[in-house]
């Protein structure tokens, strides 16, 4: 454990975003690391508030932690002024939840989400002070694990790991961590071989790997008997992975802030270009009984009032009507809504379109993927125009007026023609009009094509980033004439990389590390991304981009993952690959005849029993009376809490309300809103011992239940301390607040005696102009008009003051640290003591 509470909360104070790195939210696990057998830290190489939109890592989170005898955390990357500041007070890179040290747990396992995290995870490892390569650690470090979506071609980062696993990870993270527990003390090499007996798991430096003279892959040979290729594990039925009903809930709103339920797993559309189409076969499915005893059970737990039906395409669920509309019945009238992510036009039956807009309506996305026909069917796409046409229409008769479309470019074979039809396709839309009602936003939005292993395209060259950006500058010239349509796309540069390292090799090593030394990480993030470095490293290095990115690779070569084995054939692939050149369809092998993938036929889908689900329960009457009961509670936010910002605060609370079961008031219209008031925002880092909100009833409870039931559901550091009602005709809270005390305490930066001092200042002058910066430059007012006395506080480094709203404008406490002591450096922090009455 990282001793000095101190430096920890110094760093905090110096972060955007603190409430990033406290790891005290609900449903988060402490264990003590000397009373369990092994440790995991699960790392996602990319910002909080991406990791935690994650799913597959939240169920090994709940898996490990599950068990009493291992223990489990997480860590995911800093931004970059987190990062600074730890080195400066000489912090490693620790987990949330224990602030314990990367290297003192057994293993560390890294989700790899896209080819762009991996300078990010070796930016993880440098702050945390292990090895960057797997080769150089020694028995004393932790086991460096990869798993997720970006293993399948693991070669480019393979000298940076010990392992990886490949597939479905429910059973095998626990077998990892048996592994762990049973060889501890035991060389490394010998540790490994231990772990290479696990299904699953590929250990890179069990093999070695030869080129040839012009540059491809000559032979992958293994060194271990018995181990000559990896295999992906699947589990048989999708009933057998646990939802992890405790999820961790988290601060602020991460990229997918909502409740993920995956519905099914896996695809057997065959879209040519899909390596998660491929990875993620067979087919399976949850019943409707248990997505909806999960969503039950969830949103009690969790608090959240969105749910996501996870898949790969969700309306290819085998009862997906059926199962929204009860989820919708039973859910409309507490607010929760229900959304389907990833939809073919296809499946999306007015049934489906129906039900997804009846509690609230954003945009809506149509996955078209080509603008025509010709090149939908090479990429074995089974939409049509007259579908995309379909769903538009019945989405205006709806009520939607916002629509998505998502195309890529660059695809084999694509034609100028191809590309035009994109905007063809958008402007049939823009025009569109059902009963008067037309769309008023139509975005599209254009990522290039990247080929993958372990599909049907992978031995496909990337266009270059010159085609690719004058096919949409072509596209752009077009859209611009109709105030309808925008379009986003993807920068080419960004995609050349990607394609790199999706079809690299091992050496590929050397410059994932020469661009991390030059500062390369959080790649993902245009702001972050630096194309012109990645060229450099890849010269240095003594290798092309344009070799992996945009070469074309014989059918007959050695491919650098030709010794990682999905279940599906090399020959399956290459017929695939054929048939795509010809333009010649594939069916749907849930709902055709075997395409035979190489897959066991036995283990694909079967249909599940048609038995209905239960009715709806009926609303309750508080939920159609319309009757509003409005509460006044009191509250404290000390500690941690201090580090919330003002919307993250907010969401805390709305989820606390649902968590607890309160029967809430909502707004009117299309995206109904929880009826929850707050006073003004405290600056993030203060604490308050006295802040004020305002809550809205559908039901008459007791005021002291109110606040009872929220503190059950809050974290650590926010307790309600009062609940009254409110009175009739009562002021807002901001109206009614005319002032705020604060309570200013000063640390050795500051003596008592030069406290004092400036204190007699303050009050013995006239008026004190102090500068804040503003987006628009910097303002300057007289801090006096506001803060009229300083008085001493509770010791002789601490004063407080109280803030005049009336008086007009508002002063914080920074502004009267600055109107004491200038701009020097001052430790100080800050308490909200109360509101000032009258």
């Amino acid at each position: 454990m990282i001793s000095g509470k101190t430096a920890f909360e110094r760093v905090l104070s110096r972060t955007r975003k603190p409430s990033s790195y406290l790891g005290t939210e609900k449903n988060s696990v402490r264990k003590d690391h000397a009373a369990v057998r092994a440790s995991i830290a699960f790392a996602f190489p990319d910002l909080y508030d991406i990791g935690m939109s994650h799913l597959g890592l939240k169920i090994l989170y709940d898996i490990v932690n599950k068990r009493p005898d291992f223990a489990a955390e997480r860590v995911f990357a800093p931004d970059t002024d987190f990062a600074e500041a730890i080195k400066a007070e000489g912090l490693p890179l620790m987990s949330l939840e224990t602030k314990t040290p990367l290297p003192q747990f057994d293993m560390i396992g890294f989700t790899i989400p896209y080819e762009l995290s991996y300078t990010t995870i070796l930016w993880t490892l440098d702050l945390a002070g292990i090895p960057l390569h797997a080769a150089d650690r020694g028995e004393g470090h932790p086991l460096v694990i990869g798993g997720g979506a970006g293993v399948y071609n693991p070669e480019p980062i393979a000298e940076f790991f010990d392992l990886f696993y490949l597939g479905d990870g429910e059973d095998g993270i626990i077998q990892l961590m048996e592994a762990a527990a049973d060889t501890k003390g035991a060389p490394r090499h010998e540790r490994l071989k231990r772990m290479a007996d696990i299904r699953g798991v590929y250990v890179p430096s069990l093999f070695d790997v030869s080129y040839e003279p012009e540059g491809g892959v000559n032979n992958i040979t293994p060194l271990l008997a018995g181990h000559a290729m990896a295999e992906r594990v699947f589990l048989p039925s999708l009933s057998q992975s646990p939802y992890p009903f405790d999820l961790v809930v988290p601060f602020g709103q991460p990229a997918h802030d909502r409740l993920n339920v995956e519905i099914d797993r896996g695809c057997v559309q065959g879209c040519r270009f899909c390596q998660a189409g491929t990875t993620y076969r067979p087919a399976r499915e949850r019943t409707p009984a248990e997505v909806e005893r999960i969503v039950d059970e969830a949103i009690r737990r969790t608090g959240y009032g969105e749910v996501s039906l996870t898949s790969l395409s969700a309306g290819d669920h085998s009862r997906i009507g059926e199962l929204l509309t009860a989820l919708m019945d039973k859910y409309e009238g507490e607010r929760v809504s229900v959304s389907l992510p990833s939809l073919r036009p296809a499946t999306l039956t007015d049934e489906v379109i129906h039900q997804a807009g009846r509690v609230r309506r954003g945009g809506f996305t149509i996955t078209a993927e080509a603008g025509s026909q010709r090149l939908r069917n090479v990429l074995n796409k089974k939409v049509t125009d007259d579908d995309v046409i379909r769903v538009a229409s019945r989405l205006l008769a709806e009520g939607w007026r916002s629509l998505k479309l998502y195309f890529m470019i660059g695809l084999p074979t694509e034609t100028d023609e191809d590309v035009e039809a994109i905007y063809t396709l958008a402007s049939r839309l823009a025009v569109l009009n059902v009963e008067g009602a037309r769309f008023m936003n139509i975005n599209v939005s254009v990522s290039n094509f990247v080929p993958k292993a372990h599909t049907a395209f992978q031995w496909h060259g990337q266009d270059d980033i010159e085609m690719l950006q004058e096919k949409k500058k072509r596209l752009f010239e077009m859209i611009r004439r109709n105030r309808r349509i925008t379009l986003k796309w993807h920068d080419a540069r960004m995609s050349q990389i990607e394609a790199a390292f999706a079809k690299g090799d091992r050496r590929l090593s050397k410059v994932v590390e020469t661009a991390y030394a030059e500062g390369a990480r959080l790649d993902a993030w245009t702001e972050h991304f630096n194309h012109g470095r990645w060229l450099e490293a890849f010269r240095k290095c003594g290798l092309d981009v344009k070799f992996y990115a945009n070469r074309q690779i014989g059918l007959d070569e050695t491919l650098p993952w030709d010794h990682i084995a999905t279940g599906l054939s090399k020959k399956y692939f290459q017929r695939e690959w054929k048939l795509a050149r010809q333009g010649v369809m594939t069916e749907d092998c849930k709902t055709g005849k075997c395409i035979g993938c190489g897959l066991d036929p036995d283990v694909c889908f079967k249909a599940y029993e048609t038995a209905p689900l239960p009715a709806a329960r009926p609303k309750a009457a508080a939920e159609v009376s319309g009757l509003r009961f409005k509460y006044r509670l009191k509250f404290k936010k000390v500690g941690l809490a201090r580090h919330f910002s003002q919307l993250e605060f907010q969401n805390i609370i709305q989820r606390a309300a649902r968590m607890a079961g309160l029967p809430m008031a909502y707004s009117q219209g299309h995206n109904p809103h929880p009826k929850i008031s707050f006073g003004a925002a405290l600056p993030v880092g203060l604490e308050s011992e006295a802040e004020e909100m305002g809550i809205e009833l559908a039901e008459n409870m007791a005021p002291d239940a109110v606040a009872r039931r929220l503190n059950g559901c809050m974290p650590d550091g926010i307790e309600f301390t009062a609940a009254r009602f409110a009175m009739p005709g009562e002021k807002s809270i901001s109206e009614s607040a005319k002032g705020y005390v604060y309570l200013l305490r000063f640390g050795e930066g500051v003596t008592a005696e030069a406290l004092r001092q400036r204190t007699e200042w303050f009050n013995a002058s006239p008026s004190i102009e102090v500068e804040k910066a503003r987006e628009k430059g910097v303002k300057r007012f007289d801090i006096k008009r506001l803060v009229e006395k300083l008085e001493p506080g509770d010791d002789t480094l601490s004063v407080t003051f109280t803030v005049n709203l009336a008086a007009g404008g508002s002063a914080q406490p920074r502004d009267v640290v600055h109107a004491l002591f200038g701009e020097s450096a001052v430790e100080w922090s800050g308490v909200k003591t109360g509101k000032l009455e009258g």
